[in-house]
């Protein structure tokens, strides 16, 4: 067996180092095969260039997601490299400012929309306290300490950097990412979720921070305001008129958010009491974080933050969760392995070698010195009291570190702004994403099972609907008594979803379950049969079986997510009360 999964992983890494060797050999004939086929006028040549390259960072970015799934290289780091490989392939995206600023800001717009939906708002509001403490000081903190290394390190190395791109990297290097943090607790369940809710609200609003801070800089900078030092930048925060200046960026994204979410709401309740083709749903799920963006943008105000502020506060309904469904892949196989790959393909390998040094060095002390230091001194007011943080979660949280999108964003903003020496600094920056990528996401699962937070999560049969679900448990046949109870429940919360979890323990054999399932899939074809007949809306029923304990498949379904409410029997689970609390969704004990 061992032999077996040796040969299927060399397989799957001769594969990539095939695909990269191929896109690499080919990038260069490109551009001279494109002007051998393409003929018309110079405007249609461009088109095409352009339609062609966007093509292929579609595909190119599939095929990087689906070479990585298998191995243990992040997808976000494989694309880096594709978009290094095929520097050739993308020079008429990232030579063409006006076109790299619309699609770098559409990307940005989309995924911290999605970052917004995907904070867990109630938990978030239970933890308020710490995780604004660690993303908006903490941030703050990461940046200017790291402009005061990258400073003291590129004297050290007799390195050129200018003080204004120092700044500018602290800044977007500061932020955590949910995009590359959530992967990591994919195979956890986590037994003090506090933790888990934390690192992930952390990590979404810490990336509005620190593109704030870099459009506060870059305003700053830009207006040949030029600082001395890193202190200096920072105290030129505080000035009145930059102190205004950051008053109304983050006030009129703050009121342009509320009312990109009140369009929301306006929408889910129309919705809820209409019944027509959702088809053109996704439309106005594109349409109105672009509206945030743009309108924060117009009055002075900050477009990410709005655009974040109108994620957090929608709370995904299910009557339209099919929409984020499909905006959810898009974001994932589309938008964020774009960003990688553009930041890539601006990155000379030559220049990428010239700083491996400064940007290595600079890349561990970040992840190892600075975000623990961050982490306990941002957190320390919250390590007493009723609710206090233990230590095993203020080191757990110490090594969440992973850099990702919205500083790769950012980088390529930096860039386009046009400031002397911003092409290194991007080197330096792509280095440090990369070793918090490649670093970092298996030492987060690690630490998170030696320091007691959680334990590897069993596999259980994935849902084939979306959306809020009701599970009914059961070990044995007293489930056709219990669901009506059920129903009722789901038809009263206007929940669509109905799973009946079935796990007989030691009982488990396959002609047990096959006996199970002919009459759950009975009991379902009847209830929805008198559903109809009264004039109401067929259940998405659906039968899960799973062997082990049921404690544990229902604390792997409920790691899975959307599950609003359990049912179980009185006597079938072994829960103290302190574990249902934990587990933050309601139970409801049947006779």
């Amino acid at each position: 067996m061992a032999l077996k999964e040796f040969a299927t992983h060399l397989r799957n890494y001769l594969l990539m180092g095939i695909v990269l060797s191929g896109i690499w050999y080919i990038s260069p004939s490109f551009a001279l095969g494109m002007n051998t086929i393409i003929t018309g006028s110079e405007e249609q040549t461009q088109m095409l260039f352009f339609l062609t390259s966007i093509t292929l960072i579609f595909a190119l970015g599939y095929l990087a997601y689906e070479l990585a799934k298998p191995t243990i290289i992040p997808s976000f780091v494989l694309a880096i490299f594709v978009g290094m490989a095929a520097r050739d392939v993308f020079a008429h995206v990232t030579q063409n400012t006006a076109l790299l600023s619309m699609l770098i800001t559409a990307g940005a717009v989309m995924i911290l929309f999605g970052g917004g939906i995907e904070t867990p708002f109630q938990q978030f509001k239970k933890s308020i306290g710490p995780i604004l403490s660690l993303a908006i000081v903490g941030t703050v903190v990461n940046a200017f300490l790291f402009s005061l290394v990258l400073s003291a390190l590129a004297s050290w190395m007799h390195i050129a950097l200018p003080l204004t791109v120092i700044v500018l990297l602290g800044a977007a290097l500061a932020s955590t990412d949910p995009a590359a943090i959530i992967p990591s607790f994919g195979t956890l369940f986590f037994t003090k979720p506090r933790v888990k809710h934390i690192a992930i609200s952390e990590s979404a609003i810490n990336d509005v921070v620190g593109a704030v801070l870099v459009s506060i800089f870059l305003s700053i900078i830009l207006s040949d305001v030029a600082p001395s030092t890193v202190q200096d930048a920072y105290s030129m925060l505080l000035r009145d008129e930059s102190l205004n200046l950051i008053l109304r960026t983050v006030s009129i994204g703050l009121v342009v958010g509320c009312i990109g979410f009140w369009f929301f709401s306006l929408w889910s309740k129309w919705k809820e009491h209409v019944d027509i083709d959702a088809g053109s749903d996704a439309a106005l799920f594109l349409a109105i974080p672009l509206f945030s963006y743009t309108f924060a943008t117009i009055f002075g105000g900050s477009g990410l933050l709005a655009t974040f502020i109108t994620g957090l506060l929608l709370q995904v309904r299910s009557h339209f969760r099919h929409v984020e469904h499909y905006f959810n892949h898009t974001i994932e196989g589309f938008m964020k392995p774009m960003m990688f790959m553009l930041l890539g393909a601006m990155v000379e390998p030559s220049e990428l070698l010239l700083v491996a040094n400064i940007g290595i060095v600079s890349g561990l002390i970040f992840m190892f010195i600075l975000r623990p230091i961050i982490v306990f001194c941002t957190l320390a007011p919250f390590t007493v009291g009723k609710e206090r943080l233990s230590l095993s979660e203020l080191l757990f949280l110490s090594f969440v570190r992973e850099t990702g999108v919205i500083p790769a964003v950012l980088l390529i903003t930096i860039y386009l702004s046009g400031i002397e020496g911003a092409d290194t600094g991007m080197a330096i920056g792509l280095w440090v994403i990369l070793l918090t990528l490649i670093i970092e996401p298996p030492i987060t699962p690690y630490l998170a099972r030696r320091l007691g937070l959680a334990r590897l999560q069993r596999d259980v049969p994935e849902r084939r609907h979306v959306g809020p679900v009701a599970v009914l448990c059961s070990r044995g046949f007293s489930f056709p008594e219990r669901m009506e109870t059920v129903v009722q429940w789901a038809l009263q919360h206007s929940v669509e979803n109905i799973v009946l979890l079935h796990c007989p323990e030691s009982r488990y054999t396959e002609e047990f379950i096959a006996d199970v399932y002919e009459r759950a899939i009975a009991l379902f074809t009847s209830m929805n049969a008198k559903l109809v007949h009264s004039g109401q809306r067929e259940i998405n029923f659906e039968f899960l079986d799973a062997p082990g304990l049921l404690q544990d498949n229902i604390d792997a379904l409920i790691a899975a997510g959307d599950v609003s409410i359990i049912f179980v029997g009185s006597k079938m689970l072994d829960y103290r009360l302190d574990d249902v609390k934990r587990l933050n969704v309601p139970f409801y004990f049947m006779e």
